[in-house]
């Protein structure tokens, strides 16, 4: 399959939980469907019109963490505002809890690596948009609050492999994939993400993902297969993805 693989990093990302109430909680990393919304408005695309020639049987995405991060919680004042007048005086207002990502180090920079491959007619602009850095809105990590930066981007093919026994995987992996985990010295985070939407933005397919909060590799043996991403212009490695 023709692909592309790009980082977006910044200082602070925030991916909401679609499960938490009133108080709004973030994942670690970027769900399929923030993913696909990120890829939507590079190309332009209307809100709430690509779920489905974006859905995960037509756009293959997988997330690999690059750094370590860590999560605060911020108290948002938000307010109620049914006129001018009332952003200067308004009547109500409420607190919330914000929980937003960043990282450990000095820079407090998150970064996260995004595999894209598909066969749909996008495909070519979206190559072309990434490799000039034009955009038709411009990259966030999550909120429109928290821009973000594309770095490395390379063109690749991505192509499915079959091999069997334990295999290191550089992106997070769906617990339905896992048949088992050469445990180390990892910190593992299972979080329940949407990995589609349906109409009126309704969650309609979900799954479990686990990966390390470090970012670090896991090897695991597969139920399945994986998927091989070779770079062709060799600025990386060969990498083993599996799709969300």
């Amino acid at each position: 399959m023709k692909g592309v693989v790009f980082d977006i990093e910044g200082r602070y990302a925030h991916f909401r939980k679609f499960y938490t109430n009133s108080s709004s909680l973030s994942y670690s990393l970027p769900p399929r469907t923030t993913v696909e919304g990120l890829i939507a408005s590079f190309l332009g695309f209307e809100r709430n019109s690509y779920y489905e020639k974006m859905s995960s049987e037509k756009l293959h995405i997988a997330v690999k963490k690059n750094l370590p991060t860590r999560n605060i919680t911020q108290t948002l004042n938000y307010i109620k505002a049914t006129s001018v007048s009332k952003l200067n005086a308004p009547d109500e207002h409420t607190q919330i809890p914000f929980e937003v990502i960043t990282g450990c180090d000095d820079e407090y920079k998150v970064s996260y690596r995004i595999y894209a491959a598909s066969g749909e007619d996008y495909m070519d602009e979206l190559q072309d948009r990434l490799l000039k850095n034009k955009f038709v809105y411009p990259p966030s990590l999550g909120t429109v609050f928290f821009q973000g930066n594309i770095e490395n981007v390379s063109l690749c093919e991505i192509l499915p492999e079959e091999e069997k026994g334990y295999v290191k995987i550089s992106s997070v992996v769906s617990t339905e994939e896992i048949e088992d985990i050469k445990f180390g010295e990892y910190q593992l985070i299972k979080e329940r993400m949407p990995r589609d939407f349906g109409a009126k933005r309704q969650v309609k397919k979900s799954g479990s993902y686990i990966f390390d909060q470090r970012g670090k590799i896991l090897e695991v043996k597969l139920k399945n297969g994986y998927y091989v991403v070779k770079i062709f212009n060799e600025i990386r490695g060969k990498e083993n993805i599996v799709f969300m």
